[in-house]
């Protein structure tokens, strides 16, 4: 596709760019679903290691970024139905970035597989202003009396199960897993893996409980 056709599909407003991007942009892509919503103004970097399921929104300013990664497969895969919020970020490389169907991305998200692999399970959901994958923080505040809920950082993936919701500008650190279902709070910083069901959050992240 030229360039400046490119800028015009970026650019265009309303309606028909809306038709014209959800016809076009599939020639960018190593794989486009059916019913694939584009907002204004979004980024696709290295678009043919980035593939996207049928019914995806990906809202205006959103950025997927596969520009980093050298391997083979996808860098990016969007399953089915799921969201991008507005100016959310998606940067795989060298990992890989696997986001299964029905997730929520809210607004002004950063997600990123520089250090490891990133899979969202199916129906995780993230408020907005979230940074997942982000390097590994070290906090002196950490204590020992921690609870023994948590569990310990793997050295493989960022995992984060189906169904766990995380509050409003969380920060998860790479190579950790948010349990199946958990619930992380508000403006949590989370230094250490959580488990399934569990209710965890403060700077640095605390279990205080377990859902039913």
């Amino acid at each position: 596709m030229p360039y400046f056709l490119y800028l015009f599909l970026r650019w265009c407003p309303g309606v028909i760019g809306i038709l014209l991007r959800q016809k076009l942009y599939r020639r960018l892509l190593r794989g486009c679903g059916r019913n694939v919503l584009i907002g204004r103004y979004v980024d696709l970097k290295n678009p043919g290691a980035i593939t996207l399921g049928d019914s995806v929104i990906l809202n205006d300013y959103a950025c997927l970024d596969g520009s980093q990664y050298s391997g083979i497969g996808m860098a990016i895969t969007l399953g089915n139905k799921v969201f991008v919020g507005a100016s959310t970020t998606l940067t795989a490389g060298p990992g890989k970035m696997l986001i299964a169907e029905s997730s929520n991305i809210g607004s002004n998200c950063t997600l990123s597989a520089r250090y490891h692999d990133l899979k969202l399970e199916h129906h995780a959901l993230l408020a907005g202003f979230c940074r997942v994958g982000s390097e590994i923080l070290e906090i002196q505040s950490v204590s020992e009396e921690m609870s023994p809920l948590i569990g310990q950082a793997t050295d493989i993936h960022t995992h984060l199960g189906s169904g766990c919701w995380l509050g409003l500008r969380c920060q998860i650190s790479s190579g950790l897993e948010i349990g199946e279902g958990s619930i992380v709070g508000a403006h949590s910083l989370v230094t250490q893996s959580v488990p399934a069901y569990a209710i965890a959050f403060g700077q640095p992240a605390k279990v205080i409980r377990n859902r039913p």
